[in-house]
């Protein structure tokens, strides 16, 4: 459930002139630079990419920080060169880019400057950026697509592309469904194990070439020639994975633009606000505003609220940006939209890793707060959309109870796959719903059920004692191992633990687990559209449209459910609503809901009273 979205871009238009007072040259900065920092723990790879002019765009990847073609958080030129600040997995980084480098080689620096104490204490750390040669764009570019046969049954498509450039042969490697895009490939030194039954292995053939993946769990990829195909093979911890690549007659990315993805002209203003939190932090966010003459009441309007995991506006995953796809939809019918980073993602400030359920109720109470107050919308007719979480997370604002936002006033909300039930009973019916879709067996669904049902149960007896908690969750670890025939070395094995229990620690986690949303929605006093796909692995329609449709009218609220068949959790056409079919599937979000969705709000603002007049 705690998917995370990562491509975003900014537009720089401003930063050229910036640039000019620096001394740093369009040309110079311009295309992909990357470099590795000597960060205690492995190094930390990091890629910039256009910094100027052609595509006016600013993206940075810092794969250790979940950090792929992010947008910075502030780009600022000065004497010395440019600096630049991002965020991810909890953690703000400033870098520093010095005016004093050559044409391929820039000196920087990089700096943790918020998140954990014992990572700040750490300091500054030197390195240096390298250009990168246009690898797409170069003569004789070649690109293949693959797809990895993971452990469980799960497919990972992979693109790699290669090119020659002075005499050197570089590469990059897309991997859509985890948002990876362009990201440079290292040469990494090849191993030769003994050939066995007189074929020689690929990594001893003798035009084999090994490249290392900076990805966080860091992979290498051995490729070598087999007439217009690769033979490779993936590495990545004790993992071994034998992978066929196909030519393809272009190098393009696999996915740089999904079919829905909105493009000019847009018939709507689109309006950047910040919006200050009462806990300090601020929320950046982007306001579409139909086109049109704005009538004396201002527009129908909404906030879009995003599910579990930090995400960025779009609600970005896997190449897709359902709540760009979702506001567009919206603002063509003349209803506005405003849709914001979460705390600590992209242009917005703030600690995410400490951040609950109920804190993020808050700041989304916030944003309707200052949306109510826009002259371009009727403050009587402002709602809430949210998404899995998000859903629940509408209904505690609607319901009165957001942490400092007792009176926030929304006139409708929608459900987009919400929960209706506590934490524990979602991921109890979530988890055996994956692996079926991934065609794991029911002996190991069930094995893994009970283990992580016992866990589940630790972190809900308050009285539980640490190592109970601890000793339960490596259980729940191997069996789910096991199951998917992974034989971990030590070292690898403990960072799978050490992450996996900084996750379930989490006040997140805690809130989530115990926190039940009926109580939530039995006091929602305004209309609720309550949608959710037939085919949605991990919120399911069975178990929680029900539980939302009794609460609301327990509590003598109005509500429509929507079963949408055939749909996903991200509210695709699927097959199977498994995740691994995200990044394959091309609609960002079905039109049959798009057209719902939008249709009802229609109805309910018009027809909707107007008793907060003048209540901006």
């Amino acid at each position: 459930m705690r998917l995370r979205p990562i491509l975003i871009h900014v537009l720089c238009s401003g930063i050229i002139v910036a640039l000019a007072g620096a001394r740093l040259d369009a040309a110079h900065l311009e295309g992909t630079w990357w470099g590795e920092a000597p960060v205690p723990g492995g190094g930390m790879f990091i890629q910039i990419e256009s910094l100027v002019a052609e595509s006016d765009q600013v993206s940075i990847s810092i794969p250790k920080l979940g950090l792929f073609a992010g947008r910075p958080r502030s780009l600022e030129a000065g004497e010395g060169g440019l600096t630049m600040v991002a965020a991810g997995a909890g953690v703000t980084v400033e870098i520093r880019i010095s005016s004093s480098g050559n044409e391929g080689l820039m000196p920087a620096s990089i700096a943790f400057i918020a998140g954990p104490q014992q990572v700040i204490d750490l300091g500054r750390f030197d390195f240096t950026l390298e250009k990168a040669p246009p690898v797409r764009r170069l003569p004789g570019a070649v690109r293949h697509d693959g797809s990895l046969e993971l452990p469980g049954g799960g497919m990972l498509p992979i693109t790699v592309v290669f090119a020659e450039f002075n005499g050197v042969r570089h590469g990059l490697i897309d991997i859509p469904a985890q948002g990876v895009q362009g990201l440079v490939l290292l040469p990494a030194g090849l191993e030769h194990p003994e050939g066995s039954g007189g074929e020689s292995p690929i990594e001893g053939h003798p035009d084999a070439r090994a490249w290392r993946i900076p990805v966080p769990m860091e992979a290498t990829l051995v490729v070598r020639p087999n007439g217009e195909s690769l033979l490779g093979r993936f590495r990545q911890g004790p993992l071994r994975i034998d992978v066929v690549f196909r030519r393809v007659a272009h190098a393009k990315v696999l996915a740089s633009r999904r079919p829905q993805d909105p493009g000019p002209p847009f018939p709507y203003r689109e309006i950047e606000l910040e919006v200050a939190t009462p806990d300090g932090h601020v929320l950046s966010g982007t306001l579409l505003v139909p086109g049109g003459e704005v009538g004396p009441d201002g527009h129908p309007s909404v906030v879009l609220v995003t599910g579990s995991g930090p995400q960025n506006r779009d609600g970005e995953i896997f190449g897709h940006r359902p709540f760009r796809v979702l506001a567009d939809h919206l603002a063509r019918a003349g209803i506005a939209s405003l849709r914001f980073d979460d705390r600590g993602m992209a242009g917005s400030t703030g600690d995410f890793t400490m951040a609950t359920t109920l804190d993020l109720a808050s700041d989304a109470a916030a944003v309707l707060t200052a949306l109510r107050a826009r002259p371009e919308t009727d403050a009587s007719r402002c709602g809430l959309i949210g998404h899995s979480e998000g859903g629940a997370i509408a209904a505690i604002i609607a319901a009165g109870m957001a942490p400092g936002f007792p009176d926030a006033s929304a006139a409708f909300v929608v459900s987009l796959a919400g929960t209706g039930v506590d934490g524990r009973a979602v991921l109890l019916d979530q988890l055996p719903r994956l692996y079926r879709a991934q065609g794991l067996d029911e002996d190991s669904i069930r094995s893994i059920s009970e283990a992580q049902k016992l866990f589940l149960g630790l972190i809900l007896d308050r009285d539980a004692s640490p190592e109970a908690r601890v000793n339960a969750f490596r259980k729940l670890q191997r069996r789910q191992l096991l199951a998917q025939g992974m034989d971990l070395d030590e070292e690898a094995r403990r960072s799978l633990e050490m992450a996996g229990l900084a996750e379930m620690r989490s006040p997140w986690m805690t809130t989530f687990v115990r926190f039940d949303p009926a109580e939530a929605w039995r006091q929602v006093r305004v209309p609720v559209l309550a949608v959710n796909g037939t085919l949605d692995t991990q919120v399911s329609p069975e178990l929680n449209l029900g539980a939302i449709a009794a609460a609301i009218e327990e509590g003598g609220g109005q509500v429509e459910v929507a079963r949408l068949e055939g749909l996903n959790h991200m509210l695709q056409p699927a097959k199977t609503g498994g995740i691994d079919e995200y990044a394959s599937i091309d609609v960002t979000m079905d039109e049959h809901a798009l057209a719902r969705i939008t249709a009802w709000i229609r109805e309910h603002t018009i027809k909707l009273e107007i008793p907060l007049k003048g209540a901006r």
